[in-house]
């Protein structure tokens, strides 16, 4: 059957028999499939080839886009750490105690005794 169709097609290979040809020889398969089957069944091969370039399009997009994710995470991470030491940091410093020992040296000293209440009668403020 094989050699049915390939006597169907012209005696001279063009340029594009040639080629494919050669592609099918490159991958041993010119054995089962001739010139003939190829271009009788192009557009099934076309959209199969157009399948395989797409499928290797979105392969090659998923592996960057986990890669950016990835980068993106440790980012996050190193950030995370960093406000966690600050606020650390922030809280240690914002205890009374260790405020005083950051003023002293200004002269600003902690107060001994309560603060004390101003009071203000109501109707000195409704004037």
């Amino acid at each position: 059957m094989q050699e049915e169709i390939s006597t169907e097609t012209s005696s001279t290979p063009n340029r594009w028999q040639r080629m494919v040809e050669t592609i099918l020889r490159v991958f041993g398969i010119d054995d089962f499939i001739s010139y003939a089957h190829v271009m009788h069944n192009f557009f099934f091969v076309l959209a199969i080839v157009l399948i395989g370039i797409i499928e290797i399009f979105n392969t090659h997009l998923a592996v960057r886009l986990n890669r950016n994710i990835n980068k993106k995470q440790k980012n996050i991470q190193e950030l995370r750490w960093e406000y966690i030491s600050v606020k650390t940091e922030m809280n240690l410093k914002s205890k009374q105690s260790e405020l005083q020992k950051i003023l002293e040296p200004h002269g600003i000293k902690a107060l001994q005794e309560p603060p004390k209440k101003i009071e203000v009668p109501k109707d000195i403020l409704e004037k």
